[in-house]
C-alpha cells in the first residue's frame, strides 16, 4: 500500500547529511526530497483526513490557545532551549523552528489560498524528515509497508485545517501544529512550543493577536554567539547580524524594565552553569511541573547531540565549554571593534563586558558599517 512512498523515502534518506552541514543541502538532496513528500500529499488525499473525536477536537482547540515562543537571535541558544523542552509531557514541541512569522506567511500570503494547506503541509512533512541538517532524522518513525507516519500527518493536517479558528492570523501553523501533536499523541499537553529566532521583533504582533501567548527570551555573550553565527553560516553578513543581535539585545532591555508576567528573560551561560535551577525557574513560569526531563535535550523524544554534555551531574558550564569557538579564530580584530562599538553599553546591561572603544573610533566603526 505504501511501497512507493517507502521507495522515495529511503531514496531521500540515503541523501540525508549524516553530520550537520554548513553549506546548503545538494540539489540531488532537495530533488529526492521533493519526490517524496509530493508522493506522501497525494497519498493522505487519496484516503482523506482522519476523523477527530469530539474529545480530539475539544482538546485540539484547547491547546490552541496556549502559545510559548521561544525566541533570540540565532546561535544564542535557542536549539538548545526547545531541546529541554521537548521531552517535557505537557508540552508540544516543534522539532524544527516555526519560522511563521520569519519566511512562510509571506509565502502563504504570495499565493492562492486553496495552495496554502498543500504548501505548508509538504514543507513539514519535509522538516518532520530532517530538521535541522543533523541527527536525529526522520521524527515521526519510518513508512512501513502499511502504514506511514507522513501520510497520517498530512491527513490530520487536512482534518484540522477547515476546524481551527480563523481569527487568528496564525491559524494555518497552528493547524500544522495541531497535526503534530495529533500524530505524537499530544493533545493532552497543557501548551505548544514554537522555537524560531528572531521572533523577538514580532513581539507586539504576537501579544496582539495571542494576548496569552508566553515568550522565552534567550541571550548570550555577544562576542560568542557573533563568533558562532559566522562559523556556521557560510553567507555570514556582519551588519545584518549585529543588527539582529541589538534589536534582541534591545526588547530584552525593554522588556526587563516592564516586568510583563508573560516573558522571561535567560542567559544562555546561566543556563549551562546551573540548569536545574534555571529549568526549575522556567517551569513555573510556563505552569508545568518541574521534572529532570527539562535537564535532558530530547527532540521528539529522542537524545539530541546536546545530551551527552548536558547530563545531569555533568561539571558546571561544560556544554557552555564545548559550544564556544575562540574569538580570536573566528571573529578577526576588525569585526570584534565593530561589536565592541556597536553593543558595548547595552551588552553590559546583561554583565557582558566588551573591550571599551573611545567615542570617535565607534562613530567611526559604526559609520564605515552603517550601523549610526
Amino acid at each position: 500500500m505504501f511501497a512507493k512512498i517507502i521507495e522515495l523515502e529511503n531514496a531521500f534518506d540515503i541523501l540525508i547529511p549524516k553530520r550537520r552541514i554548513e553549506e546548503s543541502p545538494a540539489e540531488e538532496m532537495f530533488a529526492a526530497a521533493a519526490l517524496w513528500t509530493e508522493a506522501v500529499w497525494a497519498k493522505a488525499e487519496e484516503l482523506g483526513p482522519i476523523s477527530l473525536t469530539n474529545e480530539q477536537t475539544n482538546d485540539g482547540l484547547r491547546i490552541a490557545q496556549s502559545q510559548v515562543f521561544v525566541c533570540g537571535v540565532h546561535r544564542s541558544g535557542t536549539t538548545l532551549m526547545r531541546d529541554l523542552l521537548d521531552g517535557h509531557p505537557e508540552l508540544v514541541v516543534f522539532p524544527s523552528e516555526g519560522s511563521y512569522y520569519v519566511s512562510l506567511e509571506p509565502k502563504l500570503l504570495a499565493m492562492p489560498k486553496d495552495e496554502w494547506a498543500k504548501y505548508l503541509g509538504i514543507e513539514w512533512i519535509r522538516r518532520l524528515a530532517n530538521p535541522i541538517n543533523q541527527p536525529p532524522f526522520w521524527v515521526l518513525g519510518r513508512s512501513i509497508e502499511t502504514s506511514s507516519p507522513y501520510v497520517d500527518f498530512a491527513r490530520y493536517l487536512m482534518s484540522w485545517w477547515p476546524i481551527v479558528n480563523k481569527e487568528n492570523p496564525m491559524w494555518p501553523h497552528i493547524s500544522i501544529i495541531l497535526a503534530y501533536a495529533s500524530c505524537t499523541d499530544k493533545l493532552k499537553a497543557k501548551s505548544w512550543v514554537d522555537k524560531t529566532p528572531t521572533n523577538e521583533r514580532f513581539l507586539s504582533r504576537i501579544w496582539h493577536e495571542m494576548p496569552n501567548a508566553k515568550i522565552v527570551h534567550i541571550i548570550r555573550d555577544p562576542f560568542t554567539t557573533l563568533s558562532s553565527h559566522k562559523k556556521m553560516d557560510k553567507f555570514f553578513n556582519l551588519r545584518h547580524s549585529l543588527l539582529n543581535l541589538k534589536y534582541s539585545f534591545k526588547v530584552a532591555a525593554q522588556q526587563s524594565t516592564q516586568r510583563d508576567s508573560r516573558y522571561t528573560l535567560l542567559r544562555y551561560e546561566d543556563l549551562c552553569d546551573d540548569p536545574s535551577a534555571i529549568t526549575k525557574d522556567l517551569a513555573s513560569f510556563l505552569n508545568i511541573e518541574n521534572s529532570d526531563i527539562l535537564t535532558q535535550p530530547m527532540v521528539a523524544g529522542i537524545p539530541s547531540p546536546a545530551n551527552s554534555i548536558f547530563a545531569k551531574g555533568a561539571p558546571a558550564g561544560q556544554i557552555l565549554k564545548a559550544n564556544q569557538h575562540p574569538q580570536s579564530e573566528t571573529l578577526n580584530t576588525a569585526e570584534q571593534q565593530v561589536l565592541a562599538a556597536y553593543m558595548g553599553s547595552l551588552a553590559g546591561k546583561f554583565a557582558y563586558k566588551l573591550a571599551p572603544v573611545k567615542p570617535l573610533h565607534k562613530f567611526y566603526f559604526r559609520l564605515k558599517h552603517r550601523l549610526l
